[in-house]
């Protein structure tokens, strides 16, 4: 039996992987945009002039970082949930509860996937006005958020966790 266990060790180990890098990404993106926005005001009032750059830094970085937030998140069950009806349903209808929510969240991380690179391939040859990069790299953001919310949330199934906001005793708001 303790085979049957290893995959889903192996899946759950990866995705708190995933997650770990995604918190370091996640750390380094802030830093970049606070230094961003420190530079803009600090040029604007001291120096009298705002660089264009810093702006669509922020803007971008904010994108990518709610993107990529969305797995980081998911496995701790840190979104925001509306537990009512999960709370008053027996064990059976609450598995089946699960079972739909899971579906749907991957459902949305297809849509959105699919849509972000789209946009990202679609916007590919046009570069942005400060940065001059290629508006892809803004779009993706979406795609890559999408693949990483879904695979963060196969893998955690995968290994047979359930995020803590499934926790029936946990009475916290």
């Amino acid at each position: 039996m303790a085979f049957a266990k290893q995959p889903g060790s192996r899946a759950l180990a990866l995705a708190q992987r995933i997650e770990s890098v995604l918190d370091t990404v996640l750390a380094l993106l802030l830093a970049l945009v606070v230094a961003s926005l420190i530079w803009q005001v600090f040029a604007r009032y001291a120096l009298g002039r705002a660089p264009g750059w810093t702006e669509e830094v922020a803007r971008m970085t904010v994108a990518w970082m709610a993107m990529l937030g969305a797995a980081a998140c998911l496995r701790r069950g840190e979104h925001i949930a509306v537990r009512v009806l999960v709370m008053a349903a027996p064990e059976g209808l609450r598995r089946i509860l699960f079972l739909i929510r899971d579906a749907l969240v991957l459902a949305t991380a297809a849509v959105l996937g699919w849509a972000g690179a789209r946009f990202a391939l679609l916007n590919f040859d046009q570069e942005s006005p400060a940065l001059e990069i290629p508006m892809a790299i803004p779009y993706s953001a979406m795609a890559v958020g999408a693949v990483l919310l879904a695979l963060v949330l196969m893998l955690a199934r995968l290994g047979g966790e359930t995020p803590p906001v499934d926790a029936i005793g946990d009475e916290s708001p």
